[in-house]
């Protein structure tokens, strides 16, 4: 076998139509392989299309030591399958799991005939030792984070990765993909992510990060390699927007501020500035001096995740923030034109009432009503994601647990709804609506989808006289005559274009 290693990122779903970042995953866990010599090659079928096959022959010529294949619980599982089918009847390397479904799910991934080993959790030391003990025939009890059967098909789960000692991290290889090739509708071509951190210190019920069997905790990744890091993007990359895609980048109050200080000295001015992951409240500890310094950067872009407008709901989800919080932190965004909070909700937990759905409505109009310069990103149906507290309650209420890769890559997380059978058939409807409605409360089809493609922009005079109705819409949560619905419907089919590969 040789050193050679393949690195797949499959399709995600329709939100490739319009997100389409870097693989982060795959170049942060590569960026230890190459250091060591191992030849990396990374195949992104969102890119490739119809053409990942063809990709993946001539990659095959090199004999694989291994391949590797990342997956989000849903439709990426889908995709990972069919490509991990192909790559089966045409090569005997190693088929190797990891990212976040196989890191909850390891035991129902490992037992798949298309899974030969599971990594969990972070796996740039996992991958090394793994290829170490593949290359050398060694025994895998001790690469870290590492499921995977015997001859018998006795499942064995090593310990996770918890040894920071190995040091700081080489550089990130980004040359390893073509950063031209990702892009983000309405945004500027060249948008950068970077992580400066990783995992998330905060408890909510919801979230895979709480899924996760051994809690890891939030690891800032040194204000010293952070630095590097952003000199090494600006010197080689010549980004037009600078992303940063931590799960939690203000859990430091004073650290995030130095990033930003130093973001400050040796940016150019032209470049955007966008954050990921921000709290309310870690947004209400912020300065006036913090605002000012985030405005100085060209920030752009703060996802702010709210996910209720229910006090009741907000508990339940250990959010840690109140209805009123999200009101107080929008107040003051508005006072700041530039920025462009981007707010995100879900709705479709057990035990929610219409009640509480209607607040977090109410709550989405009031924002944007405070705020014309905020948008609502999504008014999502909920995810029951395993091994969560709420994912326990889902099960209470009747959630069927898929049992095989191929029934959780079947999920529709889109709409979900139809998953949860505590939210009937009037409900679900109503789910439904919201979700198309938020698309026209603010200003989003303006910004982004207009000037995406002529169509589009053909219809923005119509999306205009809309608008007034999806408010009212929105208000009185009307779901007679659900056109739009429709509308969304054969919008999908007739420009999604999943890869058959």
């Amino acid at each position: 076998m040789s050193g050679s290693i393949i690195l797949i990122q499959p399709n995600c779903g329709k939100y490739d139509m319009f997100i389409r970042d870097m693989p982060l995953g795959l170049l942060y866990i590569a960026r230890m392989l190459v250091q060591e010599g191992y030849q990396v090659h990374i195949v992104d079928q969102r890119v490739l299309g119809d053409d990942t096959h063809a990709r993946l022959t001539e990659l095959l010529k090199t004999e694989p030591l291994w391949i590797g294949i990342t997956a989000m619980t849903g439709e990426p599982v889908h995709h990972a399958l069919k490509l991990c089918r192909f790559l089966r009847e045409r090569t005997s390397a190693p088929l190797v799991w990891g990212g976040i479904h196989p890191t909850v799910l390891s035991e129902v991934t490992i037992v798949h005939p298309l899974v030969d080993y599971v990594v969990r959790g972070k796996g740039e030391h996992s991958v090394l030792e793994l290829s170490a003990a593949l290359r050398d025939q060694r025994p895998l009890t001790k690469v870290p984070g590492l499921t995977w059967q015997d001859e018998n098909g006795t499942v064995f789960s090593n310990p996770e990765d918890d040894d920071d000692s190995w040091g700081e991290m080489p550089m990130v290889p980004y040359e390893l993909v073509n950063i031209d090739d990702y892009a983000r509708v309405g945004f500027e071509r060249r948008v950068f992510p970077i992580m400066t951190s990783r995992n998330c210190p905060h408890k909510c019920t919801f979230c895979y990060n709480s899924a996760i069997k051994q809690k890891l905790r939030w690891a800032p990744d040194s204000n010293d390699y952070t630095r590097r890091h952003i000199d090494y993007i600006l010197k080689n990359y010549d980004p037009s927007y600078l992303s940063f895609i931590d799960d939690d980048f203000f859990v430091d109050r004073l650290r995030a501020r130095e990033i930003l200080e130093y973001v400050e000295k040796v940016k150019p001015p032209h470049i955007k500035v966008g954050f990921r992951g921000i709290r309310i409240s870690d947004l209400r500890l912020l300065t006036d001096d913090d605002m000012d310094l985030i405005v100085r950067i060209n920030t752009v872009h703060l996802n702010i995740g709210i996910e209720s407008g229910s006090d009741r709901i907000l508990k339940m989800l250990k959010k840690g923030m109140k209805a009123e919080h999200a009101v107080e932190v929008n107040r003051r965004f508005a006072q700041y034109p530039s920025l462009v909070p981007l707010y995100n909700f879900f709705s479709g937990v057990p035990e929610e009432t219409e009640e509480d759905i209607r607040a977090s409505t109410r709550l989405i109009l009031q924002l944007t009503r405070e705020n014309p310069n905020c948008q609502i990103s999504g008014f999502h149906q909920y995810t029951p994601y395993p091994g969560n507290a709420l994912f326990d309650e889902a099960v209470k209420h009747g959630f069927h647990v898929p049992s095989t890769l191929e029934e959780w890559g079947d999920q529709k997380f889109e709409e979900n709804a139809r998953n949860c059978p505590w939210i009937d058939k009037r409900r679900r409807a109503l789910l439904e609506m919201i979700y198309c409605m938020i698309y026209f409360v603010d200003n989003k089809y303006d910004m982004y989808f207009a000037n995406n493609n002529w169509y589009l922009k053909a219809l923005q005079p119509l999306i205009g006289l809309y608008k007034p109705v999806a408010r009212l819409r929105l208000r009185y949560h009307l779901t007679v005559f659900p056109v739009e619905i429709y509308a969304k419907d054969l919008f999908y089919k007739l420009f999604y274009r999943p890869s058959s590969s």
